[in-house]
C-alpha cells in the first residue's frame, strides 16, 4: 500500500499562520522600542508661535501683476494725452501710436500717405529676415594668377553689394555729404591684400564688374533734382564712395568709378597698370587674388537707418531679388519686400513699394502698415537698435528732441520730401515699449516742427507714471 502524504489543506493554514506570528512579533518589538524613546515634554516649554497677519494684498489680486497694471496706466496716459497731436493732423496725414501690441492712438490709420525715407525701415526689417544678420558683403579681385609679379591680362574688381565700399577721405568729408558714412569698408585694405600677393605690375587694366545687379542706375520716380544730388548716387553692384570723386565729383558709372579708385590705389603702391580702367564682366574660372568684406548686416542697417543712406537702401533692395534666387532687380526686390509683409500680416490696402529709399512719390504707406511693421520688431532689435537717437551727432535726429527723457532715448527713423515728413520709431520705457508714426503730408508738413512738439508732449507724457513697485503687493 502507499503512504498517505500530508493534508494539503493543513500545509496551507501553516504556511499562512507562521509569517502572520513572524510580523506580529516585529511589530511588537518596534512598538516597545518605539516606547522607550518617547520623551514627554513639559507643556510649559513648547514656543507658542503668533499666527501670521492678515495680508494686506490678498493672495489673489491685481496688485500681485505689478507690471501689466503699469503698463495700463501707461496706456491710459498715452490716450488721455494726445488730443493736442490727434487734433494737428489733418486729413491728408496720418498718425498711430501704440504700446507694445496694442495701437492706442490713431487718426486717418488707413490714409494712403507718401513715407518717403520711413519706408527704409520695412526694407531694413525684411532685409534682417531674408538676409540673416549674419549676412555680410564681399568685394573681389580676380584675374590670372600673377606670374614673378606680373598680371598677363586684366584685374577684374567684382562688386558683390556692399554699399558701404570706401575711401578712409570720404568717411570724414563734410563738402561730398551732409551725413559722412560710418560703417564703412576700408576698400585700401583690398589693395594691400593684392599687393601681398606679389603682384607688382598689370599689363591690362582694372575692369569694374556690377553684374550682380542689372544696369539700372535710377528708379523711376527720381526727380531730376534728386539724380543730380548727393542724396541720389548712382544705383549698381559695385560702387566706391558713392561713385563720388574728389577731382570728378559724382560719377554716373559705379563699376568704371570704383575701378578708378583701386587702380590709384594699386599705383600708391608702386603697382604699375598698362591701361585705363572700364567696366566689363569677370571671366569664369579666374583666380581670387583677393577679398575685403564688410561688417555683418546690422551694421549696414545702422548705417541706412541712422544716416538715411539712399544708395544702401537701393542696393539692399536688390540684393533681397538676388538672395530669393532671382534676377538683381529694383522691382524683384520690392515684390520680395511686398510678399513679405502680407507674410507678417501687415495691412497691404494703399500700401505700394517702387524702391528702396523712399525718393520716389510713387510709393504709398499707411500708418497702420508701418505700425504693423514697428510692432512685428521692437526698439532692442537690428532695425530698431539700428535708427538714430534724438540728438545724436551725424544722423537725422541731431537737434532734434533735446527734452529730458527723449535725447538720447526716442529711437526714430525721419523722412523728408518736398510737401513731406515723416517719423516712426520708439521709445523704450522699462519693460514697456512706445511705438509710433506721424506721417504730414501736403500742407501740414511745412508746420511739422509744431506737430512734432505735441507728439513730444504725448510721449514725454508717457514717462510720467509711477514705478512698477508702487503697483506692487502691499
Amino acid at each position: 500500500m502507499r503512504r498517505r502524504g500530508p493534508n494539503p489543506v493543513v500545509v496551507l493554514v501553516v504556511l499562512a499562520v507562521v509569517p502572520a506570528l513572524g510580523l506580529g512579533a516585529v511589530s511588537r518589538m518596534a512598538r516597545s522600542q518605539a516606547d522607550e524613546q518617547v520623551q514627554v515634554v513639559p507643556a510649559s516649554s513648547v514656543p507658542v508661535t503668533a499666527p501670521p497677519a492678515a495680508l494686506a494684498t490678498p493672495l489673489v489680486s491685481v496688485r500681485r501683476a505689478p507690471t501689466p497694471l503699469q503698463s495700463d496706466r501707461r496706456a491710459d496716459v498715452v490716450t488721455a494725452s494726445a488730443d493736442s497731436v490727434t487734433a494737428s493732423v489733418d486729413a491728408t496725414s496720418c498718425l498711430a501710436v501704440g504700446l507694445d501690441d496694442r495701437t492706442l492712438v490713431t487718426v486717418n490709420p488707413d490714409a494712403e500717405v507718401i513715407p518717403a525715407s520711413d519706408l527704409k525701415v520695412a526694407v531694413a526689417a525684411v532685409a534682417a529676415e531674408v538676409l540673416g544678420l549674419d549676412h555680410v558683403f564681399t568685394t573681389t579681385v580676380v584675374g590670372p594668377a600673377p606670374v614673378n609679379g606680373t598680371v598677363e591680362g586684366n584685374l577684374y574688381l567684382v562688386g558683390g553689394g556692399d554699399p558701404v565700399l570706401a575711401e578712409s577721405w570720404y568717411t570724414e568729408a563734410t563738402t561730398a555729404r551732409k551725413r559722412p558714412p560710418f560703417n564703412t569698408t576700408d576698400i585700401a585694405a583690398l589693395a594691400d591684400a593684392v599687393v601681398a600677393t606679389g603682384v607688382r605690375a598689370v599689363i591690362g587694366g582694372v575692369v569694374g564688374d556690377d553684374s550682380r545687379y542689372d544696369a539700372e542706375r535710377y528708379p523711376e520716380g527720381w526727380s531730376a533734382d534728386i539724380r543730380s544730388s548727393t542724396d541720389g548716387a548712382p544705383v549698381g553692384a559695385l560702387t566706391v564712395n558713392d561713385s563720388f570723386d574728389k577731382a570728378r565729383g559724382q560719377s554716373t558709372d559705379p563699376g568704371r568709378s570704383a575701378a578708378q579708385v583701386l587702380a590709384r590705389l594699386l599705383k600708391e603702391r608702386g603697382v604699375t597698370i598698362g591701361t585705363d580702367s572700364a567696366t566689363g564682366t569677370a571671366p569664369a574660372g579666374g583666380t581670387v587674388l583677393a577679398t575685403v568684406t564688410s561688417q555683418p548686416l546690422p551694421a549696414i542697417l545702422n548705417e541706412m537707418l541712422a544716416t538715411s543712406d539712399n544708395l544702401t537702401a537701393e542696393m539692399l533692395l536688390k540684393e533681397l531679388a538676388v538672395e530669393t534666387g532671382q534676377p538683381g532687380t529694383r522691382a524683384a526686390g520690392a515684390k520680395v519686400v511686398m510678399d513679405r509683409l502680407v507674410q507678417w500680416g501687415v495691412p497691404m490696402v494703399g500700401v505700394n513699394v517702387v524702391d528702396g529709399s523712399g525718393l520716389s512719390r510713387e510709393n504709398h504707406f499707411t500708418c497702420a502698415a508701418v505700425m504693423a511693421v514697428l510692432q512685428h520688431g521692437s526698439a532692442s532689435d537690428a532695425v530698431g537698435a539700428g535708427m538714430a537717437r534724438a540728438g545724436q551727432d551725424g544722423t537725422t535726429l541731431v537737434g532734434r528732441f533735446p527734452q529730458e527723457g527723449l535725447t538720447g532715448v526716442l529711437q526714430a527713423k525721419t523722412g523728408s520730401l518736398t510737401g513731406v515728413k515723416a517719423l516712426c520709431g520708439y521709445l523704450p520705457i522699462g519693460t514697456d515699449e512706445l511705438a509710433f508714426v506721424l506721417v504730414l503730408n501736403g500742407a501740414s508738413a511745412s508746420n511739422f516742427e509744431t506737430i512734432w512738439g505735441h507728439l513730444a508732449d504725448l510721449l514725454l507724457a508717457s514717462l510720467d507714471v509711477p514705478s512698477v513697485e508702487a503697483f506692487g503687493p502691499r
